[in-house]
């Protein structure tokens, strides 16, 4: 009774897991493409890509790029830890189907002993 309950136990857990995984590399998919499509916008991202120099005119001007660049730094920092949580969630995607293909395995093995068992005592 015991093993049965840890069993539908440790299945949910992994179910839960997987289900964990999907979500967050679901949410890490689309808040990177979210903060992609924030950069494209950025001024100071558009200078940065583009290579060039910029000769600033005034002194609003220069404060306006400067909190475009803190912006953009801002944005890139976001998509990396984005990115990360991404990757977090495949990797708790793989670990629970792994585990949980490594359990199957074993009762089928327990389940096939107990079948030989029970053919050679009758």
């Amino acid at each position: 009774m015991r093993d049965l309950i840890f069993t539908g136990l440790v299945d949910r857990l992994l179910f839960t897991a997987i289900v964990l995984g999907i979500l967050m590399a679901a949410l890490g998919g689309w808040r990177y493409f979210d903060l992609a499509n924030q950069l494209s916008r950025n001024q100071a991202a558009q200078i940065h890509e583009e290579g060039g120099e910029v000769t600033v005119e005034s002194k609003s001007q220069a404060h306006g790029l400067m909190a475009s660049d803190i912006e953009r730094r801002r944005l890139l920092a976001d998509q990396s830890n984005m990115m990360m949580v991404g990757g977090a969630g495949l990797a708790l995607i793989g670990l629970g189907w792994f585990l949980g293909d490594i359990l199957r395995g074993r009762r089928r093995t327990k389940a096939n002993a107990k079948d030989s068992a029970a053919q050679v005592a009758s």
